[in-house]
């Protein structure tokens, strides 16, 4: 699993700020490794889910633990999954490239890595601590960068129907070298979308790996096989996805369908239904991260067609910008483009609650927001423009 490889695809036309991207995500790493080695100076403790110790469990966690998936190593005293911090005795052999522990792998405290530790990310998923740092993303530029594809053969629907919707990765141009996991955020139309049930009836998304792929076949025996996790939000409209590389496969490089949607319509619909991939964490087999660009996807009805050629755009990541981010207090929200205007702004907790609209004035490309009164923790501010939307995460720090 640590062998060498080479990096994932990078195109010619990134090599010449290559330099200074490797200098800006070396700082980062740095920055974020002293954070967290002043945080375990202080207690080494583990909170069962928050596998990467950032303060949130959700799809970043499942690469990580998939990453140390079946290895093993000393036992915590206490083998709980419960949601609430433990110590952490003794350290494991075992770290991640970005220097954290093996020991945070194991979620239920046992000394062995496996499925169980995969259920309790599942179960205390989306829980927070006071203290929640940013996951790192590589949102990358279409064109530029391999794109997390959403596409299908018709994006003309119907109410009731169930629409097929492949994901597909990288291209003949752009191809994956040594994959071992990507997590992205799957949004979609909450409107127009039938809520996913937990009862065994019909869910309005759901997600499997591609059969054949180049990620996976069944044929090989383990050698080449992949596996997916999608935890969704109806009331956020979001699916956390990830997918990764099943325990003894090999890593393995191409491009094309990773796998396949299906999303079933509501029984009336209203407008243009959206589907987007965003927050993008590809990583490699050394589990080293690379760009990759988003997409959206939008079906109409047939009446409805001509929209398709008008359709909401999607903003890329840096047209939009948050500081200081995290905060104590006072959030600055500013437009790459001073030709855009901020239309709309609003606000989430992490588990999806809407929390109502944040004031910006209008017109404007920049607008501040308090976010002292909140608890400490993540917050998602959906944003819209007269160019497209976005959505943003910000964290409230105590």
């Amino acid at each position: 699993m640590h062998a060498s490889h080479q990096p994932i695809f990078v195109s010619e036309i990134k090599k010449n700020r290559s330099l200074k991207v490797w200098i800006t995500k070396t700082a980062i790493a740095l920055l974020i490794g002293i954070l967290m080695g002043i945080t375990n100076l202080k207690a080494q403790q583990v909170w069962p889910g928050d596998v990467n110790n950032n303060g949130i469990v959700n799809n970043i966690d499942v690469l990580y633990w998939a990453f140390a998936n079946g290895t093993s190593g000393p036992a915590r005293g206490t083998t709980s999954g419960d949601w609430a911090a433990q110590d952490l005795p003794e350290l494991w052999p075992e770290t991640f490239p970005d220097g954290l522990n093996f020991a945070y792998a194991d979620c239920d405290g046992n000394g062995n890595i496996n499925a169980a530790d995969l259920n309790i990310i599942k179960d205390n998923f989306w829980r927070t601590q006071d203290m929640v740092m940013l996951d790192e993303y590589f949102t990358g530029t279409a064109g530029q960068d391999p794109q997390l594809l959403l596409d299908t053969d018709d994006q003309i629907t119907e109410p009731g129907a169930d629409e097929p919707v492949s994901l597909s990765l990288g291209s003949e141009q752009m191809q994956i070298d040594s994959f071992f996991g990507v997590a992205f955020t799957l949004k979609f139309d909450t409107l127009n979308i039938k809520p996913t049930t937990n009862m065994g009836g019909n869910s309005g998304v759901q997600l499997d790996i591609a059969n054949p792929s180049w990620i996976n076949d069944p044929m090989g025996m383990g050698s080449n096989r992949s596996e997916v996790f999608i935890e969704v939000l109806d009331d956020y409209a979001v699916a956390q996805v990830a997918i990764y590389r099943a325990p003894n496969a090999g890593p393995t490089s191409g491009f094309g369908p990773v796998a396949n949607f299906s999303i079933v319509m509501e029984d009336i619909i209203v407008g243009l239904v959206g589907l987007e991939t965003d927050s993008i964490h590809l990583v490699n087999n050394e589990f080293l991260g690379f760009d990759v660009a988003p997409s959206r996807l939008v079906f109409a009805l047939a009446e409805d067609s001509l929209l398709l050629e008008n359709k909401e755009p999607l903003l890329t990541d840096n047209a939009i910008r948050l500081y200081p981010n995290p905060t104590n207090g006072w959030l600055t929200l500013e437009l790459a483009d001073s030709n855009d205007e901020i239309q709309s702004v609003d606000l989430y907790n992490a588990q999806g609650t809407y929390l109502g609209r944040l004031n910006a004035p209008r017109p404007a490309n920049a607008a501040r927001f308090n976010l002292g009164k909140y608890p400490a923790g993540l917050y998602m501010l959906s944003v819209k423009t007269k160019k497209g939307r976005l959505t943003k995460i910000a964290a409230r720090m105590p």
